[in-house]
């Protein structure tokens, strides 16, 4: 098992992305099915409970929905562990 940590970790910038999709009329899952994730991993991501992977953070950026938003309104950097910034570590 590695010791390797990540400088910092990419959360959701939930209201931003929610107003979006909100906008748009579209449910959450149709949001999640349109970026290619299951609705259960697009909650977690939507909630903060699971930082944003480069897989993802690239579907957004490439979806048509969030189209001329920038990456600094889609996400926030947390600096550190990413247990300890989503609350997870003691």
């Amino acid at each position: 098992m590695s010791s390797h940590r990540r400088p910092f970790t990419y959360l959701l910038r939930t209201l931003r992305v929610a107003q979006e999709i909100d906008r748009r009329h579209l449910t959450q899952a149709e949001f999640a099915a349109h970026l290619g994730l299951s609705r259960s991993y697009w909650s977690q991501v939507l909630h903060r409970h699971r930082p944003l992977t480069p897989m993802v953070r690239q579907c957004l950026l490439r979806s048509l929905y969030l189209e001329g938003i920038p990456e600094e309104e889609l996400w926030d950097l947390s600096p550190g562990d990413p247990a300890k910034a989503l609350g997870c570590a003691p």
